[in-house]
């Protein structure tokens, strides 16, 4: 078995695969500010590790040079690696496979392990990234010379000088040196896979031409970018005593991989607690459409605070962007017993087929993680954005949940659904969740999880593999069904569900249980949370159930204006679900018939039988649109 070395240069901390032949490397060791635990380091032994900001990654390169003795020696980046699978994937206009996250499904799909990776190597002499024809590639360049010479800050002079000292050093290598220079097929970034001797061969050949290029060249007056030149010119080199081996070597076997473009590369560390004691960890979820209703959410938990406790706010998203991010911290303001951090949760379901919908976004799925993403909390308080606040969080996290799974409120439009309202519900429940008993079922927007014994139930992997299965409610029914009986059942007031499209609750909650519709009606009159659950919002129609409530704290983020915006071109609910307006059976309803609501008050006034059909229509339309 070869003894085979493939460093990885990286910069900063970095996810890498799990892999004794792939070993990442910090570059520019010497000038860091912190070292990198596990990982090797460009300036020990001998090294030129001060000459990174020139170099770049060949600073990694000769460390391996002067320092590491293997049969092959490969160089990939912290973000690009080779493709040592079999399978040929899609690639972008520059010739990259695209990919997300370095985790174990990207390890799979790209063979990250050391047995794939000896059995591919050990067949050839020289691998390089797939070789690409630049006339086709991004910027459809002429040749070598023409990508160099239109490259942003870049000298084309250093490339000739280059050439330059080749023919007076190398003059052997002039005629690849030219042809190759003014050809139109290149590999790129630094990235191959040589035998010792050829490496050895490279690498006294690489850095004799780059430093007397560095002598011939005042670069005082470079810019950033331009100072990097030595590192750039590394890559056509390579290029050269490429051709010059395949033209002078013909018993050289030569493989070609493709190169793998990683997204996002940084670890994914777990949230310890963010204050020592009296802390309240609550977590919610977002996309980036629905961030003004988590602002107006956040907003209004701050607002019923007390000075106590302090307050550990964790978002879950994917895909908030960072200017955003700044406008929720500042919303802090001074408040020194307030901590908003975010999460991004999405690596942490890939592999997973989720099932979201028009109404229900994947962002649900999300309050799964919460038992690993806080390890160290064994109680965390869980609430959907798409509510405000009313009264302090801290007074239900101290709700005890040591002998159940976690505290929700039943919820009253489902309990009215299987009493009657909706008869098929019932059946839904017993032949496909098979509940128990479904005058049980919980409302899952406000959950108080005992996280200690969520993870002791199941794993995480169990649980989004239950999620994985075709449901009605999506998770809130995955909860109900897998914490049947271990669930103890707050006051609706901590999650009293507005009536949504004024319909929900004489039409539907009504039917409940006797019990059930009064709790319902005594949360209505003092709600400690509104939960605006239910396809219409306030930010759809500002005459909704409990709509004043919602605004009030709306005012009071800098999301305001966004949020009018929207209400007032109509694009409120798409926007928000992340949906095209008119590509829905809905959009194109609302634009073929929707009218202004005064108009509509005016022509079908409440009441009336006119009234009555037109929302008949509009909630088949609404169904429609969500299925759509």
């Amino acid at each position: 078995m070869s003894n085979i070395q493939i460093l990885i240069s990286c910069h900063k901390k970095s996810d890498h695969p799990d892999s004794q032949i792939l070993r990442p490397i910090q570059v520019g060791a010497a000038a860091a500010a912190r070292r990198f635990e596990g990982m090797l380091h460009d300036d020990e032994g001998e090294n030129i590790s001060a000459k990174n900001p020139m170099y770049c990654e060949l600073t990694a390169q000769y460390w391996a040079w002067k320092n590491l003795d293997a049969d092959y020696y490969g160089f990939c980046h912290y973000r690009r690696y080779f493709n040592f699978s079999s399978i040929r994937y899609p690639e972008d206009e520059w010739g990259n496979v695209l990919e997300s996250y370095i985790d174990q499904q990207a390890a799979r799909l790209y063979g990250f392990d050391d047995a794939t990776i000896q059995k591919l190597v050990q067949q050839y002499d020289i691998v390089t990234t797939t070789r690409k024809d630049l006339r086709k590639i991004g910027g459809r360049y002429r040749s070598v010379f023409d990508q160099y010479r239109k490259a942003p800050k870049l000298h084309s002079k250093d490339l000739q000088c280059v050439l330059d000292i080749i023919d007076e050093k190398y003059p052997e290598y002039s005629s690849a040196a030219k042809l190759h220079c003014e050809g139109h097929r290149t590999s790129f970034c630094n990235m191959y896979i040589l035998k010792k001797e050829l490496f050895q061969d490279y690498c006294a050949w690489l850095f004799d031409i780059l430093g007397e290029f560095e002598k011939r060249t005042d670069m005082s007056k470079y810019s950033q970018e331009a100072l990097r030149t030595p590192g750039h010119l590394g890559e056509r080199l390579f290029g050269i005593y490429y051709l010059y081996l395949t033209q002078h070597r013909k018993d050289l076997k030569v493989g070609e991989l493709q190169c793998v473009l990683f997204d996002n590369t940084d670890p994914q560390e777990m949230l310890a607690p963010a204050f020592a004691q009296r802390e309240v960890p609550v977590v919610f979820a977002a996309n980036n459409n629905f961030v003004p209703m988590a602002a107006t959410c956040i907003q209004s938990l701050m607002e019923n605070s007390s000075q106590q406790h302090n307050y550990d706010l964790v978002l879950l998203e994917s895909d908030i962007t960072t200017e955003n991010k700044q406008l929720l911290l500042g919303m802090l303001g001074d408040r020194e017993n307030f901590s908003l951090r975010f999460f991004n949760a999405e690596r942490m379901l890939r592999g997973y087929e989720l099932k979201a919908n028009a109404h229900i976004s994947v962002e649900t799925y999300f309050r799964f993680l919460i038992q690993d993403m806080l390890p160290k909390c064994d109680k965390v308080l869980y609430l959907d954005c798409d509510m405000v606040v009313k009264a302090d969080v801290a007074e239900l996290y101290g709700t005890d949940v040591s002998d159940v799974l976690l505290a929700a409120a039943r919820d009253p439009d489902f309990l009215g659904q299987i009493n009657g309202a909706n008869p098929s519900t019932m059946e839904y429940c017993i032949k496909t969740l098979k509940m128990k008993d479904p005058y049980q079922y919980f409302q899952a927007g406000v959950l108080l999880f005992n996280t200690a014994a969520m993870r002791k139930t199941h794993t995480l992997n169990e649980w989004l593999t239950f999620a994985t299965h075709e449901y009605k409610y999506n998770d809130q029914d995955v909860l109900n069904l897998y914490c049947e009986g271990r669930v103890k059942f707050l006051d609706m007031t901590w999650n009293m569900l507005t009536d949504c499209d004024h319909y929900r609750v004489n039409h539907v909650i009504v039917y409940a249980p006797e019990e059930v519709f009064h709790a319902y009606k005594r949360a209505r009159s003092d709600p400690k949370m509104i939960h605006y659950a239910g396809f219409m919002k306030p930010w759809h129609r500002p005459d909704e159930d409990f709509a004043q409530e919602f605004w009030y704290y709306a005012r009071k983020t800098p999301f305001y204006e966004l949020l009018l915006f929207r209400m007032g071109e109509g694009s409120a609910w798409h926007v928000a679900y992340g949906l095209d307006q008119n590509r829905t059976i809905l959009g194109r309803f609302r634009n073929l018939f929707g009218l202004p609501r005064r108009i509509a008050d005016q022509l079908f006034p409440k009441g009336s039988v006119g009234r009555q059909r037109l929302k008949k229509v509009y909630r088949f339309f609404v169904k429609s649109g969500q299925e759509s």
